[in-house]
């Protein structure tokens, strides 16, 4: 189940940041799940998403932790989700 969080994240931003025209260079990401048993059944209740996105030198930061964060609000998935991010910026080549 947190492969396929992580997976709706990648590919998720990646569709978003092509339709935003934002050049990127590495997304790293690894999901984290907690499951419970509710109600006599298990279930994963919250899912907290890491990430970092590497951008080309001289990119709009602000304009990319953005798109991460609408990949995030958009996965269809149940439970409480969190996401902790970080853009670093590439040296200039």
């Amino acid at each position: 189940m947190c492969a396929a969080v992580a997976d709706c994240f990648i590919l998720t931003f990646r569709g978003l940041s092509r339709a935003a025209r934002l050049d990127w260079l590495k997304l790293e990401c690894r999901t984290e799940g907690t499951l419970e048993r509710v109600e006599g059944v298990s279930q994963f209740t919250r899912h907290a998403t890491f990430a970092t996105l590497t951008v080309p030198a001289g990119s709009d930061v602000t304009k990319a932790r953005a798109m991460l964060e609408r990949a995030e609000h958009s996965c269809l998935t149940r439970g409480v989700r969190t996401l902790e991010a970080e853009v670093v910026t590439a040296p200039p080549a």
